[in-house]
């Protein structure tokens, strides 16, 4: 496992959705990002499943991951990394990544995963758990 700064492709297209999210004012503390991505989440499970096959799930999960990283990354000491290991490259967010246990998250995964959730709240959970 190798912790690697972004490239130059990858820090513009972290640009482009930060700016995306600030648009769609998902931006603030940790706190309000992930209350705007619950709210998000619970009418996205209340609507009929013909309906949620076609919602934009990827982008809204990296609009939402990306505002959450950017959150954690002012407010508690991380830093976007790339993570490569034998699974492949992921945008993290991470710090101590030069000690023996560096704590690390992939917000736009995370994010993403919680749309297979059958209710609101397990980000919140998730984030809680991981400060």
């Amino acid at each position: 496992m190798a912790f690697t700064d972004l490239d130059p492709q990858t820090q513009a297209q972290l640009d482009r959705d930060l700016a995306e999210a600030t648009g769609r004012g998902i931006n603030g503390d940790v706190d309000a990002v992930v209350k705007s991505f619950e709210d998000t989440l619970a009418y996205y499970l209340t609507l009929p499943a013909d309906v949620r096959r076609s919602y934009p799930r990827g982008e809204t999960a990296r609009i939402f991951g990306t505002a959450l990283g950017a959150a954690l990354v002012r407010e508690h000491g991380f830093a976007w990394q790339l993570l490569i290991d034998d699974y492949g490259t992921d945008l993290v967010v991470a710090r101590d990544v030069e000690s023996s246990e560096p704590k690390y998250a992939a917000p736009l995964v995370i994010v993403d995963a919680r749309f297979e959730d059958e209710e609101a709240g397990k980000l919140t959970t998730f984030v809680q758990q991981f400060l």
